[in-house]
C-alpha cells in the first residue's frame, strides 16, 4: 500500500511540473494571454475508485494554478497601465479558490483598478470588502490614501494614512508551515512598482507628514516629523545617503522638511534645533565642498546632494531668525547660504563661462530655485531694514536664476 500511495503522489507531481514547465515556455514564447484559456481547458485525469487518499489531487493543483495566475497575470496588467484589461482576470482570481490573505490582495487590486478608471464609489467597494476579509490592512489602507486624495478628501486620505502607520506598527504573525502546494506559495512578494506594495512604517510616516505640509496643516505635520526622526534616528541603520528610487527621503531630507514644518506652524526655536543639529552631522563635510559641488554637477560621487542640504539648512535657518525678530542673524545666514551656493569651481572661472546649471547633475533645478530664494528673502529684509538698493540687486539676481519668480511670490 505504501508503495501504491508514494507511486500515485510521485505521478501527481510529476503532472504538476509538467504542466508547470508548460506554463514557463509559454509564457517566455510571448504567449500568456493564453495560458488562462489553457489552465481552464486543461482536464486533470480522473482518479481510480481504488485510488489511496492524497493530500493534494491534481483538480486542486489546476485550481491553484488557475488562481495564482489569474491573480499575477492581471496584477502585471494594473502595473503596466491597463487597468481594464486586468479586471477580468482578477475577477477570475476572485472566484477561484482564493485563500482570505490572497482575497485581500485581488480585492485591492481591484479597486486600484475602478480608481485609475474613473469608478471611485466602485474602488470604495472592493476595499471595504478587502478590510473585512482579514487582518491584513496595509493594501487596502493605502489604497484607500489614494483614492480619497483623488476625489479630495483630504480628511479621508490622512485618517487612512493614519491607520495605515498603526496597521504597520502590528508585528506578522508566523504563519504555520504549509505542506501544500497553495496560491500564496506560487505569489511572490509586492514590488516597488506595485499597488500593494506598502513599504515601512517610517516611509508611511512621511508620507502623512509630508501630505500634511502640503495641505497647510503644520502643526500635525510638524509632530508627524518630529515622530518620524525619533523613529528613523532609534533605528539600527539610519540612512544618510538619498535613496535610488522613492518611496522615501535620505535622513537629511528628512531633516530640512521638518525644519519647514516646524517654521510653517510657528515653532522657529524648535526649527533652529533642527537645523543645527543636521549641521553637526554635516560639518565634516565643509572642508570637502569644493569638491562635492563638483561631484554634484557630475553626480559621479557620493553624497551629491551634501551641498545643498547645507545650503538650504542656512536659508530655514534664515527664515526661522526672521520669525523670531533677529534680522541681522537671518541677514547673515541668507549670505551664508548664497556664499555656498555660489561657490563655481576653479575650472570654470579660468574658462571664464557662465555657469550653467542645465548642464549640471539632477540637483541644478533645486540648485536654482535655492539661490533665487535665498536672494529674495535677503532682498525682503534690507526691504524691512530701509536698504532699498541691496534689496533690489537681490530681487534682480533672483529674476535672473529663475525668470518665472518674483518677489511677490
Amino acid at each position: 500500500m505504501s508503495r501504491q500511495t508514494t507511486s500515485v503522489g510521485s505521478s501527481c507531481l510529476d503532472l504538476w511540473r509538467e504542466k508547470n514547465d508548460r506554463l514557463v515556455r509559454q509564457a517566455k514564447s510571448g504567449a500568456s494571454k493564453d495560458l488562462l484559456l489553457l489552465l481552464k481547458t486543461w482536464s486533470p485525469p480522473a482518479e481510480e475508485l481504488d485510488a489511496p487518499l492524497t493530500l493534494q489531487d491534481a483538480q486542486g493543483l489546476k485550481d491553484v494554478l488557475l488562481t495564482a495566475f489569474a491573480y499575477r497575470q492581471g496584477l502585471q496588467e494594473l502595473i503596466t497601465g491597463n487597468p481594464d484589461k486586468a479586471l477580468s482576470s482578477l475577477h477570475e482570481a476572485a472566484s477561484g479558490l482564493c485563500p482570505r490573505p490572497v482575497l485581500v490582495q485581488v480585492y485591492t487590486a481591484l479597486g486600484s483598478c475602478h480608481r485609475k478608471m474613473g469608478n471611485p464609489q466602485r474602488a470604495l467597494l472592493y476595499l471595504v470588502a478587502a478590510l473585512k476579509e482579514g487582518s491584513a490592512w496595509g493594501p487596502p489602507l493605502l489604497e484607500a490614501s489614494r483614492l480619497y486624495q483623488q476625489l479630495g478628501d483630504t480628511t479621508a486620505e490622512l485618517e487612512s494614512l493614519e491607520l495605515l502607520v498603526e496597521a504597520l506598527n502590528v508585528p506578522c504573525s508566523s504563519k504555520a508551515p504549509q505542506f501544500l502546494i497553495e496560491v500564496e506559495l506560487l505569489l511572490p512578494p509586492p514590488d516597488l512598482a506595485s499597488p500593494l506594495h506598502c513599504g515601512t512604517q517610517s516611509q508611511t510616516k512621511h508620507i502623512l507628514a509630508s501630505r500634511c505640509l502640503q495641505t497647510g496643516r503644520a502643526g500635525d505635520a510638524a509632530e508627524h516629523y518630529l515622530d518620524l526622526l525619533a523613529l528613523l534616528l532609534d533605528s539600527s541603520e539610519p540612512r544618510f545617503s538619498p535613496p535610488p528610487s522613492p518611496p522615501g527621503p535620505c535622513m537629511p531630507e528628512v531633516f530640512l522638511e521638518a525644519a519647514v514644518a516646524l517654521i510653517q506652524a510657528g515653532r522657529a526655536q524648535d526649527a533652529l534645533t533642527l537645523c543645527e543639529e543636521l549641521l553637526s552631522r554635516t560639518s565634516s563635510l565643509l572642508p570637502k565642498m569644493s569638491r562635492l559641488w563638483e561631484d554634484a554637477r557630475k553626480g559621479t560621487k557620493e553624497l551629491p546632494y551634501c551641498p545643498l542640504w547645507v545650503s538650504a539648512t542656512h536659508l530655514l535657518q534664515g527664515q526661522a531668525w526672521v520669525q523670531l525678530g533677529a534680522q541681522k542673524v537671518a541677514i547673515s545666514e541668507f549670505s551664508r547660504c548664497l556664499e555656498l551656493l555660489f561657490r563655481a569651481t576653479p575650472e570654470e572661472k579660468e574658462q571664464g563661462a557662465a555657469f550653467n546649471c542645465e548642464q549640471g547633475c539632477k540637483s541644478d533645478a533645486a540648485l536654482q530655485q535655492l539661490r533665487a530664494a535665498a536672494l529674495i528673502s535677503r532682498g525682503l529684509e534690507w526691504v524691512a531694514s530701509g536698504q532699498d538698493t541691496k534689496a533690489l540687486q537681490d530681487f534682480l539676481l533672483s529674476v535672473q536664476m529663475c525668470p518665472g519668480l518674483s518677489p511677490c511670490t
